[in-house]
């Protein structure tokens, strides 16, 4: 039955569609060809403004403690090239932290110091 050409009932035939396929389990050659036809797609180009626009509409909005977390986890064991770690030495100098951030990094470094004290008498 081909996808009808409107297209409030094209949504809903394919919606339709896409649960009645979902879960049911494919052949390796099928998932092969779905990896193969997926290949290299990366979306539709967008221009430098509407990028710009994007990333405005996102600035400022916080993220869940569970998306932080995910974004660490995704991070943890990740190699840095050396010539990376060179652009982020390069992109840091000349900053000086905040004299709010020295106050929370000097109370982090006095905890930190008590709890391998403490770790040490045990």
């Amino acid at each position: 039955m081909p996808a009808p050409k409107d297209p409030i009932k094209r949504a809903e035939w394919i919606k339709k569609f896409s649960e009645k396929l979902r879960g049911k389990p494919k052949s390796e050659e099928h998932r092969r060809k779905m990896s193969e036809a997926h290949r290299g797609h990366r979306g539709i180009p967008k221009s430098e403004e509407t990028r710009r626009k994007i990333s405005e509409a996102h600035t400022g909005i916080p993220l869940s403690e569970e998306h932080r977390r995910r974004v660490s986890e995704g991070q943890r064991g990740k190699v840095l090239t050396e010539e990376h770690k060179r652009k982020i030495s390069e992109s840091q100098k000349g900053r000086h932290p905040s004299e709010e951030s020295r106050r929370k990094m000097s109370e982090s470094q006095k905890q930190r110091q008590i709890n391998e004290k403490n770790k040490k008498k045990k």
